[in-house]
């Protein structure tokens, strides 16, 4: 059982230390629980010009859905729960924000979509409930208890979980790749395979989409992969797969946590890209090659492979039909190391922000179980349903599959804009809706999306804070970036990569280090009869 009383003290009692932090002078909006239709402020950010409003037939209907189950569950009529929702353009959400802290002026939930040091701060002076009790208590709050454990600790920040996170794909990565090239190759005997599966079966292929004229004009005018200057996403893909740790390995030889780019993996991968590089095998211009013009080379039948996100798949397979009718485009979640090694992916966080409820604004028990309810809710199948396609019949309608169609009218769509970005769907099931897929990539994206969950390498550090690297991140990330693409294209070799780790290093990288170690070290979660316990899976072997 929840202790309110004591959780109303804590709220109470830390209500001035939140306010000495961002400032005491901010008017309280309170929540007026004796109202027929109370009102909740909720700042989030917004994509589009205009986002849906109070007068939205889409928002009236999940304020009158809340309205029911409040009434049902605290015995009080309610006519409808209002959600005054403030939208914010994502672009300048992140000011929005500071400028709130800043001044102490809070709704009574607010987005938060990065945990930066001003965030921190706050968090570990009090300026947001806890709410970890929230996640723990399926009777009352049923949604919020099948919240992804994994996710919850990658929120957490001293041991506290301040905010109701905005669930986001897991297995979001993937390989996209021209299967008619494959196909032709494995007819002529290039290929053994028609679907590459470890690194060996990618070597070849990136080999032979440059080497063997895989689109048949007999021309040597094609390569295997595409890369731009946001290495990132096809270096940090590969080398999971090659065997390098998410963000962070244990080194038991040094009694070490080390970043991943010191991993025998990770440089592993670097040296394969190098290689590839050096041979043609990936496009030259990749140092210079802007991200926006990723998908260009693919859709004019020049580079055959892009690591990145899965999605790109599905949206390469549109757009390359009136170029050439004939492309088929595929994609997969990953390759293996080799034959006997198990999958691994490169998982996303899981979440894309969360929702915070300062206590500047939500002082009371009753107030905090209320938004909570009302949050936990709004994890329904019935309001995630109508954030994401609208009102069945009137914005979209349903195939024979049970699959969302939606009524493709600018007019309509209007009526949920932007809901889908305040929305957390924490929950997932069959009575949840998803769209009609537009094509067979489409669907094959969600098949690694379900496949990839399983495979995924946690980062062992995302729940911790360096406070080093928040003062110097941007300069020591700058570093190693910087080495990474001069190994690759041949402008440094493995001393001069070296090098870099340890200019890294000097130049406070030992600090952040350290850092992490003493979080993990007294993390109570790790530790087990008086000893720190390092999983298996995090440790791994180093070339630095």
């Amino acid at each position: 059982m929840i202790n309110w009383k004591k959780i109303s003290a804590i709220v109470l009692a830390s209500t001035c230390l939140a306010g000495t932090l961002v400032g005491c002078g901010s008017e309280d909006k309170s929540i007026d629980l004796t109202s027929t239709a109370p009102s909740i402020e909720i700042m989030t950010s917004s994509t589009k010009t205009t986002s849906a409003g109070a007068s939205s037939p889409v928002v009236q209907a999940i304020e009158d859905h809340l309205g029911k189950k409040m009434s049902e569950k605290y015995g009080t009529q309610y006519d409808k729960v209002k959600l005054n929702m403030n939208w914010v353009l994502s672009t300048a959400y992140g000011e929005k924000v500071t400028a709130a802290l800043g001044a102490g002026q809070y709704p009574n939930v607010m987005l938060v979509t990065a945990r930066n040091s001003s965030i921190i701060q706050n968090s570990k002076h009090g300026t947001f409930n806890d709410i970890k009790f929230a996640f723990d208590d399926p009777e009352r709050y049923p949604y919020f208890a099948q919240a992804n454990k994994s996710i919850l600790k990658n929120i957490t920040i001293d041991g506290k979980i301040d905010g109701v996170y905005r669930a986001r794909t897991i297995g979001r990565n993937g390989m996209t790749f021209r299967k008619d090239w494959v196909l032709n190759l494995y007819k002529k005997g290039v290929l053994n395979f028609e679907e590459p599966k470890t690194i060996a079966d990618l070597d070849a292929m990136v080999k032979a989409f440059t080497e063997n004229d895989p689109d048949g004009d007999g021309q040597k005018n094609t390569y295997g992969m595409i890369i731009t200057t946001y290495l990132a996403g096809p270096l940090d893909n590969l080398a999971i797969w090659m065997g390098s740790p998410n963000g962070w390995g244990y080194d038991e030889e040094t009694d070490t946590w080390k970043p991943s780019f010191m991993s025998q993996g990770y440089f592993d991968a670097l040296t394969k890209l190098r290689d590839w590089y050096a041979a043609g095998y990936i496009n030259k211009d990749m140092a210079t090659l802007d991200p926006n013009s990723w998908d260009t080379q693919f859709l004019n039948g020049y580079g055959g492979i892009q690591i990145d996100v899965a999605d790109r798949a599905r949206r390469n397979a549109t757009n390359i039909e009136s170029k050439d009718p004939n492309a088929i485009v595929d994609v997969i979640g990953y390759v293996t190391k080799d034959e006997g090694t198990n999958p691994a992916i490169l998982p996303t966080t899981g979440y894309n922000g969360y929702y915070v409820m300062p206590k500047k604004t939500v002082q009371t028990e009753e107030e905090l179980d209320f938004i909570l309810s009302v949050l936990d809710e709004c994890n329904s199948p019935t309001v995630v349903n109508l954030c994401n396609y609208g009102i069945e019949g009137m914005h979209y309608t349903l195939d024979e599959n049970g699959k969302a169609v939606v009524i493709d009218d600018d007019k309509l769509t209007k009526d949920y804009a932007d809901l889908n970005q305040f929305s957390m769907a924490m929950v997932s099931g069959s009575e949840y809706l998803s769209k009609a897929f537009a094509n067979i990539v489409a669907a094959k994206v969600q098949e690694v999306y379900e496949s990839n969950e399983q495979w995924g390498v946690a980062n062992p550090m995302a729940p911790y804070i360096s406070e080093n690297y928040a003062m110097s991140g941007t300069q020591l990330d700058a570093i190693i970036d910087e080495a990474k693409t001069n190994y690759i294209t041949g402008n440094l070799d493995a001393d001069g990569y070296r090098k870099a780790v340890e200019q890294w290093m000097k130049m406070d990288g030992d600090l952040v280090c350290e850092d992490f170690k003493r979080a993990f070290d007294t993390d109570e979660t790790n530790i087990v009869d008086g000893k720190i316990v390092i999983p298996e899976e995090y440790k791994y072997q180093f070339a630095f």
